[in-house]
């Protein structure tokens, strides 16, 4: 409920800022690579001795930029992005194998303040993640879907939204509307829970969240389709 009512705020915050642009509203698509991980003290709950590996995925998307001031600008985004780490799991013959965890969120970035200074971008802020869709690889290779979870499951659950924060740097080349950008994503939320009460005793509390979370870094190519003051027609 904590989350829903952050994400409500932020949205709310993001549209007052927009509603009061005073200069330029640039609309754009944007498109590009991810290196996931997870974090965390119990990551060797999920991975042998906490031994992980990046996964490598991708982001694409939709922003707007409004202008506050020359130099401060508002950046809101919507991105699909896949998240996830590649963990080191041990079969039932003790046999280690490599098994990829693959997440797909919609991160929703609703208020960015970004510096700007001739074509660079410094940007910094907030983000809500929804889980798409959850799975982890057995050693053959099979992806189980399981993981995703249930509230009422004795079952490790994946937790439905995230939330963190971003830094990010972009350069944007003004006469053709295309940008470069780099981002780095930390997440707050514990991924994985297990709510169900032990069957062996009713009136136990639930099983605590594992204290494993999101990370990502994101190198990201943008196009902007242009922007033009208020009240002034375009050329």
């Amino acid at each position: 409920m904590k989350i829903k009512f952050l994400y409500t705020l932020l949205i709310l915050t993001a549209g007052y800022w927009v509603a009061n642009a005073q200069g330029e509203t640039r609309i754009g698509i944007k498109v590009g690579s991810t290196s996931a991980n997870i974090y965390g003290p119990n990551v060797s709950q999920l991975s042998n001795n906490g031994n992980t590996s990046s996964l490598a995925g991708f982001h694409f998307g939709v922003f707007v930029n409004s202008k506050i001031s020359k130099y401060f600008w508002i950046k809101s985004e919507v991105l699909t992005i896949q998240k996830g780490s590649v963990l080191q799991i041990q079969n039932s013959s003790g046999q280690s194998f490599q098994s990829k965890l693959k997440s797909q969120y919609i991160d929703v970035y609703p208020i960015s303040p970004t510096f700007h200074w001739k074509g660079f971008q410094l940007l910094a802020g907030p983000y809500i993640s929804m889980l798409l869709s959850s799975s982890v690889q057995d050693s053959v290779g099979n992806t189980n879907s399981s993981v995703f979870g249930v509230p009422t499951s004795l079952k490790p659950y994946h937790q439905k939204l995230d939330a963190g924060y971003v830094v990010g740097v972009e350069y944007e080349f003004a006469s053709l509307g295309i940008s470069l950008g780099a981002r780095y994503t930390h997440g707050y939320v514990p991924l994985f829970e297990n709510p169900g009460i032990i069957v062996t005793s009713p009136s136990a509390p639930p099983l605590p969240a594992q204290k494993i979370y999101n990370e990502s870094f994101s190198i990201s190519l943008g196009y902007s389709f242009g922007g033009h003051r208020r009240g002034e027609p375009k050329k």
